[in-house]
């Protein structure tokens, strides 16, 4: 009898884990957007830049019933999204949704929009054609299917730029190569994408402190 109700009790408790495990699945949708604390090696300037960790971001998307994120690190791809979570610094993340975004008549129009934003990846951060970089993927692919960009434009000049960590990355990829910073041009960063008004958390994990 005893053996008798431990496996019911564990039947019970798979039971609620399943539907726990589907609900949260359920939670997401297309279009939803991802952050985490990026551990590449440009990430500590882009936190000393932006004041922020939060320093890369992505977009939902589904893939034969499975979920990935669409990113921009080198070409645009699309990441399953448990390996982008464990790429992050604690596996913390933040999931938004962007209000402006219906993904039941805009799903086709997002995957147009991010394939067209298929680049290379943009180590110089600026707002060109010809290449792209995280929160730009993120920015233009809304902007193209709702006639809004996510987050708000910046200037380079309004951002920290005086950093060891800014500086080293401005001499190697600006200066060395013969380049030089403009400090009007655009930039969106991914924490400015976090504080837009029209995103509204969804699921997140944040590691106590």
């Amino acid at each position: 009898m005893k053996n008798i109700k431990q496996t019911i009790k564990f039947v019970f408790a798979l039971f609620a884990l399943t539907i726990s495990t589907k609900a949260a699945a359920q939670t997401l949708q297309v279009g939803d957007i991802i952050f985490h604390k990026s551990q590449s090696t440009q990430s500590k300037a882009i936190t000393e830049a932006s004041g922020s960790e939060w320093t890369h971001v992505g977009m939902l998307v589904v893939n034969k019933g499975k979920w990935f994120v669409a990113e921009a690190v080198g070409p645009v791809k699309s990441t399953p999204l448990q390996d982008f979570i464990n790429r992050g610094k604690n596996k913390e993340y933040k999931i938004f949704r962007y209000s402006n975004f219906d993904p039941k008549t805009m799903t086709s129009a997002l995957y147009t929009a991010i394939k067209r934003q298929n680049k290379p990846y943009d180590i110089y951060f600026e707002m060109s054609d010809e290449r792209t970089y995280c929160s730009e993927l993120v920015y233009k692919a809304m902007l193209e299917v709702t006639g809004r960009g996510a987050g708000t434009l910046q200037k380079f000049k309004d951002l920290r730029l005086d950093g060891p960590y800014v500086k080293a990355l401005i001499k190697k990829r600006l200066t060395d190569t013969g380049r030089e910073l403009n400090p009007e041009e655009p930039i969106i960063t991914p924490i400015q994408q976090m504080r837009d008004v029209n995103l509204t958390l969804v699921k997140q994990y944040v590691k106590s402190r």
